[in-house]
C-alpha cells in the first residue's frame, strides 16, 4: 500500500540510523527506494549492502544533484497506491508505517495524510511540529504542515501535479505543499502513536542558516507565488519579510536589503525588524493583516 523513498547524498556514515528505523518498522512498506544522488563518498554501497537480502528494497542512482531530483527519481520506482519521502538523517518510530496504513484506512483513504512531528537539535532540545487544524495552506506557508517527513500522499496525485520541482535546492516541499493543494488534494490528520523525528543540524539539507543559501530561498517563494489562489497571494510576502529579518539577525542587512515585497510594505517593514530582534508568532499578524 505504502512506498519509502529516501535520497541520499554523501552520508555513509549518517545514514544508518534512518535505516535502522526503517529496518525496525513493524510493518514492512510495499517496497523502500533508495536514492544515491551521485555520492562521492562510501553512500552506494552502505546502501547496497543495506538492501542485500531485504525484502522489495531497491537501490537506484540519480546523477542530476539536489533531493528533489532525487525524489523524482525514486518516485519514478514507486507501484504502490501511495508514497512517504523521507530524509536520510531522519528517524520514524517502530511503528510509524503501520501507523500510517490505519490512519489512512480509518480516514477513507484521502489523498494525503498529513500528521504531527517533532525536531530535535544538536544540544538535544525537542521541539514539537504538530498538524495544525484549521485553513491547511494558512499553515503549511508558516507552519510547513506537509513538510517532507510529515505527509504521505496518494502515487498519482504527486505525479499528477508534476512531482518534485528539480529547480528548487530548498523549501521544495514548501514549494509542493501549496501545488498539491492549490490543485485540489484533499488533506486528512493521522492520528500516530508517535511522531516522527526530524534532526535539524547543520548538514541537514535546508542547514540552520539562511544567508549561505541567499537566492534559493527566494526562488522557491516566487515558485509559490506561480501556484497560489489569489486570497493567499499575500501571505509569500509576509514570508519574505521573515527571510529578511533572518539575514539581519545573521548579520546581513544586504541580503535583507535585496528582499522585495509589494504587500503592505509599511507592515513588512516592521516584521523584518521584529523578525531580527528573536521575534516570533508573525502567522499570527498575518492572520489579522492578510
Amino acid at each position: 500500500m505504502i512506498s519509502v523513498v529516501i535520497p541520499v547524498w554523501n552520508r555513509a556514515g549518517m545514514v544508518g540510523r534512518t535505516l535502522e528505523s526503517l529496518a525496525a518498522q513493524t510493518v514492512w512498506p510495499g517496497r523502500v527506494v533508495l536514492v544515491d544522488n551521485d555520492s562521492t563518498d562510501d553512500t552506494a554501497r552502505v546502501l547496497r549492502q543495506w538492501a542485500m537480502g531485504r525484502k522489495d528494497v531497491e537501490v537506484v542512482c540519480e546523477r542530476v544533484p539536489g533531493a528533489a531530483a532525487a525524489r523524482n527519481c525514486g518516485l519514478a520506482a514507486v507501484d504502490s497506491e501511495y508514497v512517504m519521502f523521507f530524509d536520510s538523517d531522519d528517524v520514524m518510530p517502530a511503528g510509524h508505517v503501520a501507523d500510517v496504513v490505519r490512519g489512512l484506512r480509518d480516514n477513507g483513504l484521502p489523498d494525503i495524510g498529513a500528521f504531527d512531528a517533532v525536531i530535535r537539535t544538536d544540544s538535544g532540545a525537542v521541539m514539537p511540529k504538530p498538524f495544525r487544524r484549521g485553513d491547511v495552506m494558512f499553515n503549511h506557508l508558516f507552519h510547513g504542515v506537509l513538510s517532507t517527513q510529515r505527509m504521505v500522499v496518494k502515487t498519482s496525485v504527486i505525479r499528477g501535479c508534476g512531482g518534485w520541482n528539480a529547480s528548487l535546492r530548498v523549501w521544495d516541499d514548501l514549494e509542493l505543499g501549496v501545488r498539491l493543494l492549490s490543485r485540489g488534494a484533499g488533506v486528512k490528520r493521522l492520528e500516530l502513536t508517535a511522531p516522527v523525528t526530524i534532526m535539524s543540524h547543520g548538514d541537514s539539507i535546508t542547514g540552520t542558516a539562511f544567508s549561505p543559501k541567499a537566492g534559493l530561498w527566494e526562488a522557491a517563494l516566487d515558485c509559490c507565488d506561480k501556484e497560489l489562489p489569489r486570497r493567499y497571494a499575500s501571505l509569500t510576502d509576509y514570508r519574505r519579510a521573515i527571510l529578511a529579518g533572518d539575514y539581519l539577525r545573521e548579520g546581513r542587512p544586504d541580503l535583507a536589503a535585496g528582499v522585495m515585497v509589494t504587500h503592505r510594505p509599511w507592515l513588512m517593514a516592521l516584521i523584518r525588524r521584529y523578525v531580527a530582534a528573536g521575534g516570533r508568532g508573525v502567522a499570527e499578524i498575518a492572520r489579522i493583516f492578510r
